[in-house]
């Protein structure tokens, strides 16, 4: 979701590095999967599911950290700090700054194919400091929303008209498609100042992802187009980094909705535009090129009502599982949420613990918490954040959900 929608409503890699600390809250027994969540085969990229926190803005606060003078970012060393304390094997986190308005503070790229060498400093040092935590990382290579430039931005670079949010010719437009692979051959060639490390290489990294929330609006039906875009951008990234896994990154759109499900979602989530054409996640995670499946989950952003989203959530983690076991795959949940001016916090408590069991019980590789949170970061950025605030027991209530994260860890 970009961050006006969220304000508004075993296989290639290396393993996974979890850093489990001691537990300093009840780790109870683990709590049973919602009816609708099926079984299935585990595909995994180690030996259990992991828990992977969400916490984009790292690249941004460690360029801005260099840029006042400091050699390290205290934002930095307490979320990753923090992210291994809970016993997380991963962090997802941005690995693309592409707005010019961001030129001077944190962007990365300010013009086409051109570099501020302090931003890639910045997150030269996400990569070297994950590393020194345990931790592992999960990296977006550009944004379909707006966010940090975003398709628009690359539509704008090409001289088209009229670019817009979420811009189509961003995998269609020739032009566009050779600067967004130059773009990521130069990030994956880079060797970093902090380590010494090429990034196509670094430890660090679990997996790259082409594209944050890649959609098909504008795209033909059948998800070819998006399929044909998909093949040459994970070719790339698989080409530079071998040992790396490679993902789309996307929610889990299909062009129809899966007969177990339909009527389901016919009746819960009728105008959330899940399916209908213009990309198609079975038809995208069957690339030769990419290794690891990606699904977001949001159900009150698709118009579901609060008394089904549980359900939901169950139902879209088996059917996306269903999907990646044809093709012996395993699948992240990236991206999941509840608002915080939603649900009463115990329901969504509720909700998070059953979720979590449903990853497991339909054979998920892990899953993403949306939004972990630095001490500092006003609570109102997100309505999906959380924290692990100094000085507090993880099962305190204004964490939300820390203990949740610290349990699951343990019981995986």
């Amino acid at each position: 979701m970009s961050r006006a929608q969220r304000l508004s409503q075993t296989l290639p890699g290396d393993a996974w590095l979890v850093a489990l600390s001691v537990c300093v809250a009840a780790c109870g027994p683990k709590p049973s999967p919602p009816d609708a969540c099926r079984a299935g085969p585990a595909r995994l990229v180690s030996d259990r599911p992991a828990v992977v926190l969400n916490a984009y803005y790292l690249q941004e606060e460690a360029t801005r950290a260099l840029r006042s003078g400091a050699t390290d970012s205290a934002v930095l060393e307490e979320v990753l700090g923090k992210a291994a304390t809970l016993g997380a094997a991963a962090v997802r986190t941005n690995a693309f700054n592409d707005d010019p308005a961001k030129a001077g503070d944190s962007a990365i790229q300010v013009a086409k194919l051109q570099y501020d060498e302090v931003a890639l400093r910045g997150l030269d040092l996400v990569l070297a400091r994950a590393r020194a935590h345990g931790l592992r990382l999960v990296l977006p290579l550009g944004n379909y929303w707006n966010d940090y430039g975003g398709t628009r931005q690359y539509a704008t670079w090409a001289g088209l008209a009229a670019p817009h949010e979420g811009d189509e010719r961003f995998f269609t437009e020739r032009a566009v498609i050779d600067h967004y692979t130059q773009h990521v051959t130069t990030l994956l060639n880079r060797v970093s100042t902090a380590d010494g490390l090429r990034y196509g290489e670094h430890p660090a990294v679990l997996a790259w992802e082409i594209l944050n929330e890649p959609r098909g609006r504008g795209l033909d039906p059948d998800g070819a187009q998006m399929r044909a875009w998909v093949d040459e951008v994970a070719a790339t990234v698989k080409r530079l980094a071998p040992a790396h896994l490679v993902s789309t990154g996307e929610e889990g759109l299909e062009v129809s909705a899966p007969q177990s499900d339909a009527a389901f979602w016919a009746a819960a989530a009728p105008a959330s535009g899940l399916f209908g054409g213009g990309s198609s996640f079975a038809l995208n995670l069957a690339s030769p090129f990419v290794d690891l499946g990606s699904v977001h989950l949001y159900p009150e952003a698709w118009g579901v009502p609060l008394a089904q989203v549980a359900e939901a959530g169950a139902r879209w983690l088996s059917q996306h599982a269903e999907a990646a076991w044809l093709l012996s795959k395993p699948l992240l949940l990236g991206e999941f949420g509840l608002r915080n001016d939603g649900l009463a916090l115990d329901d969504r408590r509720a909700i998070y613990r059953e979720w979590f069991a449903c990853t497991e019980t339909a054979g998920l590789a892990g899953a993403g918490p949306w939004l972990f949170a630095n001490d500092s970061r006003p609570d109102a950025w997100d309505v999906h954040t959380f924290y692990f605030l100094d000085g507090t027991d993880p099962a305190d209530p204004r964490n939300r959900y820390a203990d949740i994260v610290l349990e699951t860890a343990r019981n995986h």
